[in-house]
């Protein structure tokens, strides 16, 4: 039986219409948070999931390649990231590709955190830089009284631009071991917020 064309049009643009809706609320649906010394924070609620995914965005007069060289210089993040007291470069597969180790202190009566990262830097183009970071389960043993996280996706977004260097960090992550969702999302705002402004400083004290 021939199905008439006008329900084949129908059914076509009721596809189209859910793809592009779809892909507005992947893109939309941040709501700023936080809005102070030059660093924006956002939120968002993340599919199928009770914790939240942040984005921090924030301008720095400096140059692609100097944050290029903070971000990626893993043996000095817990110098600036939040809550970070150990990092290590596990292994540099090449010039464009790594494995990170981070560990995370807690408050008690929360274990602490660790995880371990894929790093993969791409150009989109000669004025940007984007740094993908997503897990890697296989390679280091866990940790004895230390929760692996294990569930997380992000990326680093660096941008020239006339004001200087846009920097977008954006990042979901299940803490997993049973944490409460009000307790880490309470948090989403001052980690980012914190790690943004250490980083801010190393960038505009760098020559001091």
């Amino acid at each position: 039986m021939q199905v008439p064309f006008f329900h084949i049009r129908k059914t076509s643009i009721l596809i189209l219409a859910m793809l592009f809706s779809f892909n507005g609320h992947a893109q939309e649906n941040w709501r700023l948070k936080k809005d102070r010394n030059g660093v924006k924070i956002y939120s968002r609620d993340y599919p199928n999931s009770k914790f939240k995914e942040y984005k921090a965005i924030m301008v720095v007069k400096t140059s692609l390649q100097e944050v290029k060289a903070i971000v990626l210089d893993a043996d000095n993040l817990k110098n600036w990231n939040y809550k970070t007291s150990k990092s290590k470069l596990v292994k540099k597969i090449d010039e464009n590709k790594f494995i990170f180790y981070l560990f995370n202190d807690m408050p008690w009566p929360v274990l602490n955190r660790d995880h371990v990262s894929d790093v993969a830097v791409t150009y989109p183009n000669d004025k940007s830089i984007r740094i993908n970071i997503s897990p890697n389960n296989d390679i280091l043993p866990e940790n004895k009284g230390t929760v692996r996280i294990t569930n997380f996706k992000g990326f680093w977004l660096l941008e020239e631009t006339s004001k200087g260097i846009s920097i977008t960090h954006q990042l979901f992550g299940d803490p997993e071991g049973g944490v409460p969702a009000w307790l880490v999302n309470s948090q989403l705002v001052k980690s980012p917020y914190t790690s943004f402004n250490n980083l801010k400083d190393l960038l505009e004290n760098k020559d001091d």
